[in-house]
């Protein structure tokens, strides 16, 4: 390994650190009469959850519009973040389920690719649902959950809401001092809280959560590598029991019996039109997850009430550490499953180094509703290289000082301690050759000092190639690999959508005129992807 590639290799090493905060998502949670700050910081074994604080709002805002408490709630969640000390640098938020429209759509099969490319069209969707007729104004993501050639399908979710919607959230965060990347439907959160924690062997297993949730309860199914979700009915009246029910001491009597039957038996009636419509097979468990404080009272109400289907109370944080200054935090609430969506939340990321998939947390849905989300990924790459350049640079210099602090200060110091023993009696020629043979020594030491440092660091042509390569990648072009050595040049790797991408990089880094030659490419074809590698051989720039 040269010095050059060792300096990089140690920036490098020292970035790692601040890239993997940049994957955490600081989760922030909005209850119906509380706000939770979560960060969490996932391993391939465990999950460490760093920072917790969760407290009540003395204005119970329920599932009133983020507009009326505007301020409160940012000042809430600002001083919640600062109580918990988050070092994490992106955030994120889920968005009440009941502002969204969600369909599951029947197509012909499509390639992934040519989906996203029809899609762009809006009138594209009304011709499989005659009621989406006007999306504009409103932020649309789709994902396909299920796809077959042989059976010419493919299904697919698509969901939107509306920009004004999205923005109030984005606004909210900002508001509150967080950098927002990711905003999604909180549902979807719920659903990948609950999958991410499940073994391989549960995930081929049908799963169905029903989710209390004031102002819009649902029943999810994920079979077979499809999603369903279908709204259970609970009629106004039982909604503002429901509300009132987490007071209530003791849940007995005739009254709360009735309450009882008629809750259960739309959540019946839920899994019945689930069962007859998608061919779902009936379960003999349901999580259920509730977004009030406490949740005995709920477990009461459907317990043994749903037929020979077992009702269980999910636990969001069960084997999760939590720090012994936060446990507080956690107990506030007598309900485990509150911070199921959180949990969801905090395990998305960004994903910057590159690593692969199977060392992140899965996740069963996959939509971040802000609009500018590729980008934001994009420009925490470029922030990675920019930042090894720095810690490169600065690598440099050290190293110039310390070569420069062993080799020229001894030098002057023995130089300066052997002239005041010269001998004032000795001739002129005899002083005159001495003195000429220490400048002589100390000249060829300073040449060998710049020497070294001109091997090391004053070939500015890496420095200015690092300082533009930013610029000229692509927008469809990522960079996974940057080796640099100071006998063989360049080396980077990466992937790429298509291969004019590959082309176009190729083209910017000779009309850069960093180059002795044109790079050598190698491509290979890899499923949707383009993977690249590139031989550079840089101008040099004294």
């Amino acid at each position: 390994m040269s010095r050059a590639e060792a300096f990089l290799s140690g920036a490098v090493q020292i970035a790692g650190p601040l890239l993997r905060r940049q994957e955490r998502i600081v989760a922030v949670k909005l209850h119906p009469d509380a706000v939770s700050v979560v960060q969490l910081h996932p391993t391939l074994d465990d999950w460490d959850l760093d920072r917790l604080v969760s407290w009540s709002l003395e204005n119970a805002i329920g599932r009133s519009p983020v507009q009326d408490n505007f301020n409160y709630l940012a000042d809430q969640i600002s001083a919640a973040a600062k109580e918990a000390g988050i070092d994490g640098v992106d955030a994120g938020i889920s968005i009440p389920h009941s502002l969204f429209d969600v369909r599951i759509l029947q197509l012909p099969y499509m390639e992934e690719a040519e989906l996203a490319e029809e899609a762009e069209e809006p009138e594209f969707w009304e011709e499989f649902d005659p009621e989406l007729t006007n999306l504009v104004g409103r932020v649309v993501r789709h994902q396909i959950l299920y796809a077959n050639e042989g059976e010419d399908r493919t299904d697919v979710m698509i969901a939107s809401l509306p920009v004004g919607e999205l923005e109030r959230y984005r606004s909210l965060m900002l508001e509150a001092n967080l950098i927002p990347v990711f905003v999604e439907n909180e549902l979807f959160s719920l659903v990948n809280g609950i999958y991410a924690r499940m073994s391989t062997d549960e995930r081929y297993k049908p799963f169905f959560a029903v989710h209390l949730c004031p102002g819009n309860n649902q029943i999810v199914v994920h079979y077979r590598g499809r999603l369903y979700m279908h709204k259970i009915n609970i009629s106004d009246f039982d909604e503002a029991l429901l509300m009132e029910l987490e007071r209530v001491d003791e849940v007995e009597g005739d009254f709360w019996e009735e309450v009882a039957i008629r809750v259960s038996e739309q959540v019946k009636q839920a899994i019945a039109f689930l069962v007859e419509t998608y061919d779902v097979q009936r379960p003999d468990k349901l999580f259920l997850v509730s977004e009030y404080r406490e949740i005995e009272n709920f477990y009461f109400l459907l317990h043994e009430r749903l037929g020979t289907a077992r009702v269980v109370i999910y636990d969001a944080m069960d084997d999760v550490e939590v720090p012994n200054e936060h446990q507080k935090y956690v107990d506030f609430f007598a309900n485990p499953s509150i911070f199921t969506t959180a949990m969801g939340l905090a395990t998305q990321g960004l994903n910057v180094e590159g690593r692969s998939l199977s060392h992140m947390h899965s996740r069963l849905i996959s939509m971040n509703f802000l609009e500018d989300a590729p980008r934001i990924r994009r420009n925490r790459q470029l922030a990675a290289v920019n930042r090894i350049l720095s810690l490169a640079i600065v690598a440099v210099i050290l190293f110039s000082g310390t070569v420069l602090g062993v080799n020229t200060v001894p030098a002057y110091l023995q130089t300066r301690e052997a002239s005041t023993q010269y001998n004032a009696a000795a001739s002129a020629a005899r002083a005159e050759a001495l003195r000429r043979q220490v400048n002589e020594k100390k000249l060829t030491e300073i040449n060998q000092v710049i020497t070294d440092i001109r091997a090391n660091s004053a070939n500015r042509g890496y420095g200015v190639f690092l300082s533009k390569l930013p610029a000229l990648l692509p927008p469809g072009a990522e960079l996974q690999k940057l080796e640099i050595d100071a006998k063989d040049g360049v080396t980077m790797a990466g992937l790429a959508l298509e291969n004019e991408d590959i082309n176009r990089l190729k083209r910017n880094l000779r009309t850069a005129k960093i180059l002795r030659r044109d790079p050598t490419v190698e491509t290979e074809k890899d499923g949707d992807f383009w993977r690249f590698s590139m031989t550079l051989t840089l101008s040099r720039m004294q």
